[in-house]
């Protein structure tokens, strides 16, 4: 999208365009994916395994995008399309995702999170998807969440 759609999508001759409202729907979608994520994380212990904890909460989000492919299309494949203002919005979606797992893993460690762990799980778990939706294989998304546990679990216990 360029500087002049842009401008449009923001400031339009007193309505609001489709790009904007696209852009609220992702926003809401990556809002209620992070809700319900931390949601998971509140509901358990903080001496809980945090591999069980982890796969809990993604296995719900997953579980979401699954249900609803039309939505999670938009926002992983078509919204970032859109331009710098949409791509500001996917990336401050999935900031959520990083605070939430920091927020986390410094309950359990009685502190501060480790440094980049959980921005380099949720953007490694944001291409797998990704991909996967790009596949059309939205339907297979819960399946994913065994297989990111191992993935990214040695990152979440090492420090």
């Amino acid at each position: 999208m360029g500087p002049d759609r842009e401008k449009l999508a923001e400031h339009g001759a007193g309505s609001i365009s489709l790009d904007s409202r696209l852009l609220e729907k992702v926003d809401a979608a990556f809002g209620c994916a992070a809700e319900r994520a931390a949601e998971v994380f509140r509901a358990t212990d903080a001496e809980a395994d945090i591999g069980e904890s982890f796969e809990a909460a993604l296995r719900v989000v997953l579980d979401a995008a699954a249900a609803d492919p039309d939505l999670t299309r938009l926002c992983l494949l078509e919204a970032p399309g859109l331009g710098a203002t949409a791509l500001q919005r996917k990336d401050a979606g999935l900031q959520r995702f990083v605070d939430l797992l920091d927020r986390e893993l410094a309950r359990r460690q009685g502190g501060q999170a480790p440094p980049l762990v959980s921005e380099m799980v949720v953007g490694g778990i944001y291409e797998v998807v990704q991909r996967a939706v790009r596949a059309g294989d939205t339907a297979a998304l819960p399946e994913l969440a065994d297989q990111l546990r191992q993935l990214w679990l040695p990152a979440l216990r090492s420090h």
